[in-house]
């Protein structure tokens, strides 16, 4: 991977980590609505990045 490459993938990364962490709280929390909303846009941001190849 080159430089900027890395950079976008660790951007990424960071960002899944973050929802992640929020899903698993949710979870913990018993907090299913949200847990599903993290879900939906985990899906969304996924998709989005295979369309954008």
């Amino acid at each position: 991977m080159k430089g900027e490459d890395m950079s976008v993938f660790k951007s990424y990364l960071r960002q899944l980590l973050v929802q992640l962490q929020d899903l698993r709280k949710a979870i913990r929390d018993g907090d299913r609505a949200k847990a599903e909303e993290i879900v939906d846009i985990l899906i969304r941001n996924t998709q989005a990045g295979i369309e954008d190849d």
